[in-house]
């Protein structure tokens, strides 16, 4: 279906029966991530995926937009009261976010490999792993083959995949390539971000990282774990930026103690 929101509309799809569940996808990514996922998990929850504004089905941004007001109209299109956001990299920040806005409407948040940039006030560890993955992103920033681009790019984020997932996670950069070659994205989260606010979320969170992640991303997940209250922090050691690919197994026992499915 589609949800019409300000200035644009959202692709969106639903499956299963049960508590409410959103997954929030990767940067460059669509809700075809989740293509692995949602069948498992639907048979204990009713699952919704959706694609951003720029990627996916759903409208090119035009101006300025709320993500976090974007993600409520989701939740509003499905008369979702609370549900628990299930968000890998950019979704995670996206879901901690929501969290601190609307701690009403989010039961729990799983965030895996959480995606932040640069770190505020870095540690002498964080500014070197930030500076390997800026390297990484200049690398390839002029690549003006797009396969070639998402490959090296897939290399690096998804080094723990297997032969047909890094093939996927290829293939839906190849699919985003206009969210790749946006100069900045529109969409606005909290101001400041919730980077700054980690601190100030009250709803339970379940922090992820992969092994195989970059270390700047592994240093993410260690702040995130212990700045946000009650926050607990599990290192998956086989997998990496996509764990739902990378490590299903123990992936999927996080997400169901978080659903409080089996």
């Amino acid at each position: 279906m589609f949800i019409d929101v300000e200035d644009g509309y959202l692709h969106a799809q639903i499956r299963g029966e049960g508590p409410d569940v959103v997954l929030l996808n990767a940067g460059a990514a669509d809700l075809r991530m989740w293509d692995s996922t949602v069948p498992w998990l639907a048979g204990f929850a009713r699952v919704i995926t959706f694609d951003h504004r720029d990627m996916g089905l759903s409208s090119h941004a035009t101006r300025p937009y709320s993500e976090l007001d974007d993600l409520a109209a989701v939740l509003d299109a499905f008369a979702v009261d609370a549900a628990v956001l299930v968000g890998v990299s950019d979704g995670a920040r996206r879901a901690l976010a929501f969290a601190h806005r609307y701690p009403q409407r989010v039961r729990h948040v799983v965030a895996a490999g959480g995606a932040f940039g640069d770190f505020p006030d870095p540690s002498p560890a964080e500014s070197a792993a930030y500076a390997v993955m800026r390297e990484h992103f200049a690398g390839i920033i002029g690549e003006a083959d797009i396969h070639a681009y998402a490959a090296r790019d897939i290399g690096a984020w998804g080094a723990a995949l297997d032969e047909p997932d890094r093939r996927l996670m290829v293939g839906l950069q190849v699919a985003n390539t206009y969210w790749i070659r946006l100069p900045e994205s529109l969409g606005t989260e909290l101001d400041p971000p919730v980077k700054h606010r980690l601190h100030e979320i009250t709803t339970p969170v379940s922090v992820v990282v992969g092994g195989h992640d970059f270390a700047a991303t592994q240093l993410w997940a260690e702040r995130i774990a212990s700045r946000t209250p009650g926050a607990t922090l599990t290192v998956i050691p086989r997998a990496d930026h996509f764990p739902m690919l990378s490590a299903p197994d123990p992936f999927r026992r996080i997400v169901a103690a978080a659903v409080g499915g089996r």
